[in-house]
């Protein structure tokens, strides 16, 4: 009963936040109103055993899609309820959740309330708590976690279950490659990060939405030829690697902008393509900084953003996550090898799905250490891969617009 109130109390205000931008919505849904509001009755309760929660798990998916303008299909839909780690939005499944909440609560307060039972009473086992294990394996659970306290080790095990699931199902090497990059380290940091305009994390809703479709594989766009007269399938992927597209540049420049802000919060001045400077073709690398960065050498980086959905990458992306960007940085080096002499020498890779180059990817976590020690914010290092995703992901909602007719909008075209 108590579950069906908070389910008639959600309803109303998941319906409000499409008064909102879709991004502050998204946000407040997923910290606030969602599971959030339902947690400590999960952990305090049996309520694995409510068949009220698969009703509470239908609002969320209505809500959901609603909010962000997505076809949310029951695929689609648990992919979505996964935490971000796992691949998902991290609206996280009632029905899913609830017995590893409990099991977790009941290990926490084992001994507390041993102390309270009388004695004969305390090696009895809690009948409640084998109904909520006999679950929690239908799910997908296998072994207990050493820590049997800790709430997120339990859920991990179905997590896992759930996403090799939805792995071993994908249709195509589409998709494979999608719920590949998104279980990638930090791939999905732009989810992470608080809606902030002035400091560039918040998404317009067109861009929220194709940020998630993208995700969960949704579609954006209704079928039409893009102005290169290629055929745009309604994933709308094309225009991710389309070279007219406008998103190509933006996800470039925005990227090289947030390096070298970086770079200049660490103390170590930058300037964006260096004049004097030239690679074997003639063309310059992105940006160098004024002083050294290592072994008494200046640092020369270069970025790219390489399509994880390019047929010239999919083959290997559906397989290994990270390859297209691993294959860029390869590049890099290669063209950069005289400059490598003199110079120490970054590939930065990062895909369209947000995956990041082993090269890349090291480079940050250094450079936001270095913030760190002078700003004293132990966070900068998530902050900087938090603007570098969003970047990314803004980049590639004005790729997918840029397929469109001229003068025709986003909406025009979807679903």
């Amino acid at each position: 009963m108590a579950i069906s109130y908070e389910r008639d109390d959600l309803a109303p205000l998941t319906s409000r936040l499409k008064l909102i931008p879709a991004h502050d919505g998204l946000f407040l849904l997923r910290n606030s109103l969602a599971i959030p509001r339902l947690l400590y009755l999960l952990r305090t309760a049996p309520c694995f055993k409510s068949i009220e929660l698969q009703n509470y798990d239908i609002l969320l998916q209505s809500s959901l899609s609603s909010l962000l303008n997505v076809d949310l299909s029951d695929d689609r839909w648990v992919q979505a309820s996964l935490p971000v780690r796992w691949g998902g939005i991290g609206i996280r499944s009632a029905a899913q959740l609830a017995s590893s909440a409990f099991l977790a609560s009941a290990a926490g307060t084992k001994d507390l309330v041993n102390l309270l039972l009388p004695t004969h009473l305390q090696s009895e086992e809690d009948p409640e708590v084998d109904d909520a294990l006999s679950q929690w394996m239908d799910l997908g659970g296998t072994e207990k976690p050493i820590i049997e306290s800790i709430q997120s080790l339990w859920d991990d095990s179905v997590c896992k279950a759930t996403y090799n699931n939805l792995l071993m199902s994908a249709k195509d090497s589409t998709s494979k490659a999608r719920l590949l990059a998104a279980v990638s380290e930090s791939s999905g940091a732009w989810l992470n990060a608080l809606p902030m305009s002035s400091i560039g994390l918040k998404l317009d809703n067109n861009a929220i939405r194709i940020a998630v479709g993208l995700r969960l594989g949704s579609p954006l766009v209704r079928s039409h030829k893009c102005k290169c007269s290629a055929q745009v399938d309604d994933n709308g992927l094309h225009g991710l690697s389309c070279r007219q597209s406008a998103g190509r540049q933006l996800r470039h420049k925005l990227l090289n902008d947030i390096v070298q802000r970086a770079l200049t919060s660490a103390n170590i001045p930058a300037v964006l393509e260096p004049t004097g400077m030239f690679r074997g073709d003639g063309k310059r690398p992105d940006g160098m900084t004024l002083m050294h960065w290592a072994r008494g050498r200046s640092l020369v980086w270069d970025a790219t953003c390489p399509d994880t959905f390019a047929a010239s990458h999919i083959s290997q992306s559906s397989t290994e996550a990270g390859s297209a960007a691993a294959q860029a940085e390869l590049k890099k080096q290669s063209k950069y090898d005289a400059i490598a002499q003199t110079h120490e020498f970054i590939p930065i890779a990062v895909e369209t799905s947000g995956v990041w180059g082993e090269h890349g990817l090291n480079f940050v976590c250094d450079l936001g250490k270095r913030i760190s020690n002078i700003s004293g914010d132990q966070k900068a290092t998530c902050y900087l891969k938090q603007r570098i995703s969003m970047a990314i992901q803004h980049g590639n909602a004005i790729a997918i617009l840029g397929t469109l007719p001229a003068g025709q909008s986003l909406e025009l075209y979807s679903d």
